[in-house]
């Protein structure tokens, strides 16, 4: 009993060892990257915590040191039991051997992943190599933008977007909301507001001297996601808790519509994917736009569904754009031609074009991206998961799924632009991964290229 005791013990003292470590190194990255006050960097950190502890991965990671410490232990047991012999064999058939397989076992997978072979030739000559945008947003009003993450510190990005014909940038704070039906939305302190506008306006001052206009667009983040529930899921369950939720998102709003008065900032974004709510409270929706329009005099925008949500917003009237997070499904099967993509968006066109004609209003895709993974084109929403481990890379899907976009969207009279999800700053240049992300992909000078072109 006492040793059962004792290795419990230990047990957790690995365990209590490693959280505390990787919650140090987390809070550093943090404050380091993002240069970031301690203060500021505070206030994150509690919101990636609970995050990092609602995730089952993160408690197999924390157990990664004390499996280490169990299999030196079983070693050197075998070096008492049997000196040299006894060691050799432990580590043989204990590290070698299981290394050797694992490593052997990823080769042979990541061959497979690469196998794509793709003839894509870079073209440079669609560059710009000025010291400013081009500004064709002036010419035909159709924003060329993009989110972009970790900006902060890292201008070289700016560059490299000015470069491949981005106008705009998406910057996107995210509001932390405990459970889809309870109203516990973090407020933004007085305090925290001074921290967001000196970072934001770091950003702006880095983006003004490219001419990089920029769209102000919040999410919300759910950190209990039980029951496949997300942000658009929201409903509260009595009208006192409405009223809270609505009385706290307001507050949050205004916030950053403040913020985005303050620095100038070319639009802003009310709110994303929060279709329930929209359905539920429309009346609650039209307060709140009176009340940013009294603080914010930029231009304006929602962002809603794009499968069903965007037909029946009730408020698009009050509003510049209409919104729409375009991961509309463009296949029905993996490896499509071009043909078939396009005829796919020529679709969903026809029904586009009539919420525009409706509310006689301009089309915005608020996002639009593509994982570069066999068979994103079917589910462009997805994000990846446990199966993008062994799915095979692929740049031709998601290169012809834009390819097909700008063959049909772009040229709508009623389509205004598009802010593609996604950049990562800092992000692996090489493109040999599944994810959003189009540096390193040929995805990138596709986008470039159709970006350069304006109608006269």
């Amino acid at each position: 009993m006492k040793i059962k005791i004792a290795a419990l013990k230990l047990f957790f003292w690995f365990y209590g060892s490693t959280t505390f470590v990787l919650f140090l190194i987390i809070f550093f990255l943090i404050l380091h990257k993002n240069n970031y006050s301690v203060e500021t960097t505070a206030v994150f950190f509690q919101d990636v915590v609970v995050t990092i502890l609602t995730s089952p991965l993160f408690y197999i990671i924390a157990t990664i040191p004390y499996l280490i410490f169990l299999l030196i232990k079983s070693i050197f047991s075998d070096y008492k039991r049997n000196k040299i012999k006894g060691f050799l064999k432990g580590s043989l058939f204990k590290i070698v051997i299981p290394v050797a397989a694992f490593f052997i076992g990823n080769l042979v997978l990541q061959s497979y992943r690469l196998s794509e072979v793709l003839d894509y030739t870079w073209d440079t000559t669609v560059e710009n190599n000025s010291t400013r945008v081009n500004n064709n947003y002036s010419i035909d009003k159709k924003q060329r933008g993009i989110h972009v993450f970790n900006l902060s510190g890292n201008t070289e990005d700016l560059e490299q977007l000015k470069t491949n014909n981005f106008e705009w940038i998406t910057l996107t704070p995210f509001i932390n909301q405990g459970r889809y039906n309870k109203p516990s939305l973090r407020l933004i302190s007085d305090d925290s507001y001074t921290n967001l506008l000196k970072h934001y306006k770091a950003i702006k001052e880095e983006c003004d001297k490219y001419g990089i206009k920029i769209m102000l667009k919040p999410h919300i983040w759910l950190q209990k996601t039980g029951n496949g529930k997300w942000r658009s899921d929201i409903k509260m369950e009595t009208e006192q808790e409405w009223n809270t939720w609505f009385e706290n998102y307001n507050q949050i709003i205004l916030k950053y519509a403040k913020l985005a008065e303050d620095l100038q900032l070319e639009q802003f974004c009310i709110g994303t994917e929060l279709e329930t709510t929209v359905y539920e409270k429309p009346n609650k929706w039209k307060t709140l736009i009176k009340k940013v329009k009294a603080t914010y005099k930029g231009k304006l925008t929602y962002a809603a569904n794009w499968d069903n949500e965007y037909k029946e917003v009730p408020f698009w009237d009050e509003l510049d754009y209409i919104g729409i997070q375009a991961y509309f499904p463009i296949s029905a099967k993996n490896d499509p031609t071009l043909l078939e993509l396009e005829n796919h968006w020529r679709k969903h066109a026809e029904a586009i074009a009539l919420v525009s004609s409706k509310f006689n209003k301009p089309i915005l895709f608020t996002e639009l991206g593509y994982k570069s993974i066999r068979g994103t084109s079917k589910k462009p929403w997805e994000w990846n998961g446990i199966n993008t481990l062994y799915s095979k890379i692929s740049k031709g899907e998601q290169l012809l799924c834009y390819q097909a976009f700008f063959n049909t969207i772009w040229k709508e009279p009623w389509f205004h632009g598009i802010h593609i999800w996604e950049w990562q700053s800092r992000g692996a240049s090489s493109g040999n991964n599944t994810n959003f992300t189009i540096e390193g992909k040929p995805s990138l000078n596709l986008i470039a290229k159709y970006f350069k072109v304006h109608k006269q």
